[in-house]
């Protein structure tokens, strides 16, 4: 796992960046999992709280209801009251190296055994092109958990029912590409995020360094070098449910509301930390 981690932060060191990047990605849209990628036919709806009773109490603030296709009403995301603010709370989503029999999937290959573009691709935080069919090598037959990073790019490999989950409260905010394990006989599923939003707070973070001119890394002036005790504005945010935060890519954010759900799944492999402030 340390292995892993050090090789993909010695490639986020050298990895290329555009020069003027974007605060947010717009998704390509969703998809079903066994589906190409397609942008899901989402309908907001406002609905006023109904007022109390006699008028002894102040009329609640309106109720959004996010209404997937293919899927039933469902509240958005859980919000936390703070000094008059409502914020939503957000979760690092990486693989357990606590979790027993837990593998280490390689990068995702094309039929030729060769690594699919560039070691970064699945995880930039843009959508993809879809690039044909792929596999993960698994010569020790070993059992994949339900989330796993595969390779030095950190790409999230996930069981179909993990991709179900991501397909349902996140369909704006993911690519779900179909991966063969070798070895299994159901396509599991990389998660890409598309969306890549400017939130990381850095006066709550407990450390971080920007690249500066003399790092020998033009193309990533003024990005991250490093990032310790990883604290995101919610604020900034907006409606999104899973992202990767601009300039520290290598973290994969999540929503409480995807959280609960992958929880209640009983997914292996996960581990989720919290990146904002959950002390009130």
């Amino acid at each position: 796992m340390f292995r892993r981690l050090t090789n993909a932060l010695r490639r986020l060191w050298h990895r290329p960046s555009e020069s003027s990047p974007p605060d947010r990605q717009s998704p390509a849209g969703g998809t079903e999992p066994a589906a190409a990628p397609r942008r899901s036919r989402a309908s907001v709806a406002e609905e006023p709280s109904p007022q109390a009773k006699h008028g002894t109490s102040r009329p609640r603030r309106p109720a959004v209801r996010i209404v997937a296709h293919g899927a039933t009403p469902h509240v958005s995301n859980r919000k936390v009251r703070r000094t008059g603010v409502t914020s939503t709370r957000f979760y690092d989503l990486h693989d357990d190296f606590r979790a027993p029999g837990r593998w280490e999937p390689g990068d995702p290959m094309d039929l030729e055994d060769k690594v699919v573009g560039d070691v970064w691709m699945f995880t930039a935080g843009r959508p993809v092109d879809p690039p044909g069919p792929l596999h993960i090598p698994n010569e020790a037959r070993a059992a994949p958990l339900d989330f796993s990073l595969a390779g030095a790019g950190l790409t999230p490999v996930v069981h179909p029912r993990v991709a179900a989950v991501f397909a349902r409260l996140a369909p704006e905010d993911v690519q779900l590409l179909p991966v063969d394990i070798e070895g299994q006989p159901e396509p599991y599923f990389l998660v890409v995020a598309t969306r890549l939003i400017r939130c990381v707070d850095e006066a709550a973070c407990l450390e971080v360094h920007r690249y500066g001119p003399g790092d020998g890394v033009p193309a990533r002036v003024g990005q991250y070098r490093s990032v310790r005790g990883l604290r995101i504005d919610p604020n900034q945010v907006g409606r999104a449910r899973v992202f990767r935060p601009w300039g520290w890519p290598v973290t994969l954010v999540v929503s409480e509301v995807v959280k609960d759900a992958l929880e209640k799944e009983g997914v292996t492999g996960a581990r989720f930390t919290p990146v904002t402030d959950t002390r009130h």
